[in-house]
């Protein structure tokens, strides 16, 4: 194949089609008509010698060599975005641009609320699209699908990539909590009030719970008698309650006043809160990014 002989705005077709494995959602991205992006499709494979969209069922899959492309178009892409196009500096009052971020709702209240109080009228142009953590938040970095996420860091070490870089954001402890008028308020949290209390248990989508996993470990099966996948919701769950549960501390004091509960000293041991912000390496001199993330360091506490 001859590269000069490739027109290369067909690769923006291709990544688009890649990610979205739908012709008409790739042409949407593209801005552009569905015939439009179905020709450039048949342009592709010929050009590539292979489908690279298979039907199956109602859908399309990626073929093989499909999907061994998605990783390297993307780098190009990338490469020429941040190196060629982009301009050399990032003006946030005046430059386009839109973020795609990720993280827990906890990170979300203590993190993400003062990002969005720092840069409130310092971004006529630019736009913050927050999204829910999910299973992909390591691929999605990869393909550029998303700028930057925030894992605890115990979990990014087996999600996230060599690839990407990354910054401490959070440090945190864990406390109890209970319903102001519960008959633990005022004092501490034994281990034992796991067993003696209703517990109201954080059951993430990814299904892992470090506290929970400190009390396994500590011996005891807490009495759970409510979930919650949200840590925001736990705290206004209490009231008129016995339930005892444990929270992020930070969490905790902002929203102790409005939910009418106490934060209570655990007797036992927790690991602490660790979450760190993760974004692709290839973003690092990318100046617009390098704003993102200078906004999002000075929030810290």
């Amino acid at each position: 194949m001859n590269l000069g002989q490739v027109d290369l705005n067909l690769l923006v077709v291709l990544d688009a089609l890649l990610r979205e494995q739908n012709v008409t959602r790739a042409a949407e991205r593209l801005h552009m008509s569905q015939p439009a992006t179905s020709t450039a499709l048949a342009r592709l494979r010929k050009l590539l010698g292979d489908p690279l969209l298979v039907k199956q069922g109602r859908y399309l899959r990626l073929t093989p060599r499909g999907e061994a492309l998605v990783e390297p178009v993307r780098e190009v892409l990338g490469t020429i975005e941040q190196h060629i196009v982009a301009p050399p500096d990032f003006d946030p009052a005046h430059d386009e641009r839109t973020f795609n971020l990720a993280s827990s709702d906890y990170v979300g209240v203590v993190i993400m609320r003062p990002l969005l109080e720092r840069v409130n009228g310092l971004m006529a142009n630019v736009r913050l699209e927050m999204g829910a953590l999910s299973g992909d938040a390591a691929r999605m970095i990869e393909r550029d699908e998303i700028d930057l996420v925030i894992l605890p860091e115990v979990l990014a070490e087996s999600m996230v990539a060599g690839s990407c870089s990354s910054a401490p954001v959070v440090r945190d402890r864990y406390v109890g909590a209970v319903w102001s008028q519960h008959p633990l308020a005022g004092g501490s949290l034994p281990l034992d009030a796991l067993t003696r209390y209703p517990y109201l248990a954080y059951a993430p989508p990814n299904g892992c719970s470090l506290m929970d996993e400190d009390i396994e470990r500590a011996g005891v099966t807490p009495r759970v008698e409510v979930t919650s996948v949200n840590f925001i919701t736990m705290p206004f769950l209490m009231a008129g309650t016995d339930l005892v549960t444990i929270i992020p501390e930070s969490l905790g004091k902002q929203l102790a006043p409005a939910a009418g509960i106490e934060l209570l000293e655990p007797e036992f041991p927790l690991r602490p809160v660790r979450e760190s912000a993760y974004w692709h390496s290839r973003r690092d001199a990318d100046p617009a990014h390098r704003w993102l993330r200078e906004q999002l360091l000075a929030v810290l506490p």
